[in-house]
């Protein structure tokens, strides 16, 4: 597992000299304030492993399912403990649900670093302003193996505190069966201003 998250890592270098290409998300982000949900845009990074002619043919057709997977995963993240939830609020019990279980574990414990956990109650909604996704992807002979998802959310709080809040991540990510994609690992930074 180290190896895989080594090899997906290093997969995350933004100096890709092919352009990312865009592919619609597999949900959309709520604002916590019953508006419209605004989508999430998914790109797709680098894609490392071998990936020659006949393998970039291979993973061509894998290119789809790849996106939307780890788009559904992180997505969950982002929705359950940003901005597809309502508030004022008590718990982000669904935050977690597309992470592996030791990285749940580590995650409940930095609350306020992973959920809007210091701000649920002193907010009424969130806009978003931004909502990125970039997945660069581990694919040895043309087969997705790993993935790493670049996170970039930038969202404003409504109601008694008025914040920007920026969220950027770094998600490791593992298939797992039926084209789920399970978050093993993250790095994660946060910006209230």
């Amino acid at each position: 597992m180290v190896v895989l998250a080594l090899a997906v890592g290093g997969c995350s270098s933004s100096s890709d000299s092919s352009q990312p290409q865009a592919a619609p998300s597999s949900s959309a982000t709520g604002t916590g304030g019953g508006e419209r949900p605004v989508a999430s845009k998914l790109v797709l990074g680098r894609v490392a492993g071998n990936v020659h002619q006949p393998n970039k043919r291979r993973f061509k057709k894998h290119r789809k399912a790849v996106l939307k997977g780890v788009g559904r995963a992180v997505d969950s993240w982002l929705d359950g403990a940003f901005v597809g939830v309502s508030y004022p609020r008590g718990s982000f019990k669904s935050a977690f649900a597309a992470f592996t279980k030791p990285a749940e574990r580590d995650a409940r414990r930095q609350p306020k670093l992973m959920t809007n956990w210091g701000l649920r109650k002193k907010i009424d909604g969130v806009e978003v302003k931004k909502r990125r996704v970039a997945v660069d992807v581990f694919a040895p002979h043309g087969r997705p193996a790993g993935a790493t998802a670049r996170v970039a959310l930038v969202f404003r709080t409504t109601g008694h505190t008025k914040k920007r809040v920026a969220v950027h991540a770094r998600l490791f990510l593992n298939p797992g069966g039926h084209g789920h994609w399970r978050i093993f690992g993250y790095d994660v930074a946060r910006g209230d201003r």
